[in-house]
């Protein structure tokens, strides 16, 4: 075995750890997230007709880092991040939404309707200075029981509030 590994090794581990050291402090805001943190406010036409409801309600906040809390409807959003949706090739063949945040919901959706999801995806396009999109809850296709069907909401329409 050459003894020269060992010592390279030796050498040059405490200088990876310090570089990886120094890109997790610079790490703490996202680039994709940072130009739009804020807090968004706005609603969506609930699609879902065994929905008595018609309108849902969001307001988010997306923070640097990119993590977002909030509100859907009468629910807590949680562990929700924000992110972009399409890479290049989305892009070109305009496939999928510009951004999407995903995360759990605590509490029921619409509480009037006893309606509770587990979690929420939330695809967002950039509408000059607001965002467009669609609630997309957990769930089932419509033809499972309405329990565990996912209700859909959309036009969803966010504008950004000081």
């Amino acid at each position: 075995m050459n003894m020269k590994s060992p010592n390279l090794i030796i050498k040059y581990v405490p200088r990876v750890v310090a570089l990886l050291m120094a890109l997790t402090i610079y790490a703490e805001d996202d680039p994709i997230a940072k130009p739009f943190a804020g807090h968004w406010e706005g609603s969506a036409q609930i699609a879902a007709n065994w929905c008595k409801q018609r309108q849902l309600a969001v307001a988010i906040d997306i923070h640097p880092d990119g993590s977002v809390t909030g509100k859907i409807g009468d629910a807590t959003l949680a562990n929700a991040r924000f992110s972009s949706n399409r890479g290049w090739l989305g892009l070109a063949l305009s496939l999928f939404s510009d951004y999407i945040v995903r995360g759990d919901l605590n509490g029921p959706m619409v509480a009037s309707d006893r309606i509770t999801r587990t979690g929420v995806t939330i695809p967002l396009d950039v509408d000059g200075g607001s965002f467009a999109g669609a609630v997309h809850s957990s769930g089932s296709k419509a033809t499972a029981a309405i329990e565990d069907r996912r209700l859909t909401a959309l036009s969803l329409k966010l504008v950004r509030k000081q």
